[in-house]
């Protein structure tokens, strides 16, 4: 992977980070502190990315159990976008900035084309973590409070429990996803 394509993609993600703190950071003000790991998602991700990124040309390798986990978290959250966003606006009117996040989705969610070849399959444990995490997200992101739109009543009951079922299944799928691919892939190299 060439250096300074990988320094670009840093500086973009460093940027995604900065925008996406600007408006998000009324959730960590809001939220206990013991729950601001399960806030975040829009700056989350460039800036794992962007870690992902810099551990590669400091280290000249990846770090799997990183890289598994925001491949898991950029696939499902920009499949997610094209579920969330239309029915919310379907609910509550069309919105520029609803439209925009799509896109702002989609850029970070993009770059899997760059760190999917990269993916490899890492122990039982390291997926089981992630799996809880996510599981752990998605539930707090109904009941609790860490999702603003849930926070500040702006989903209807119909649309939460579809928007939960929905992004618990996509979390659910692309796990399975990426561990099956990596066990086919070992079956291929073995026959």
């Amino acid at each position: 992977m060439k250096r300074k394509y990988l320094i670009a993609l840093i500086v973009l993600n460093l940027f995604m980070v900065a925008a996406a703190m600007t408006i998000d950071y009324r959730d960590f003000i809001e939220t206990p502190v013991y729950l601001w790991i399960f806030v975040p998602i829009c700056p989350l991700y460039p800036f794992l990315l962007a870690v992902n990124y810099i551990l590669y040309l400091w280290r000249g390798k990846w770090l799997q159990w990183l890289l598994n986990f925001t491949a898991i978290g950029i696939i499902s959250y920009s499949l997610m976008a094209f579920v969330f966003y239309p029915l919310y606006m379907y609910e509550n009117g069309f919105g520029w900035y609803e439209l925009g996040n799509i896109f702002w989705v989609l850029l970070y969610g993009s770059q899997i084309c760059v760190i999917w070849p990269a993916v490899r399959r890492i122990h039982w444990s390291g997926y089981a973590l992630i799996l809880a995490y996510f599981l752990a997200k998605d539930f707090l992101d109904r009941f609790s409070i860490t999702y603003s739109y849930q926070r500040y009543s702006l989903l209807s009951d119909w649309l939460q429990n579809t928007l939960f079922i929905a992004i618990l299944i996509l979390h659910i799928a692309v796990l399975l996803f990426i561990i099956k691919r990596d066990y086919a892939k070992k079956l291929r190299n073995t026959a």
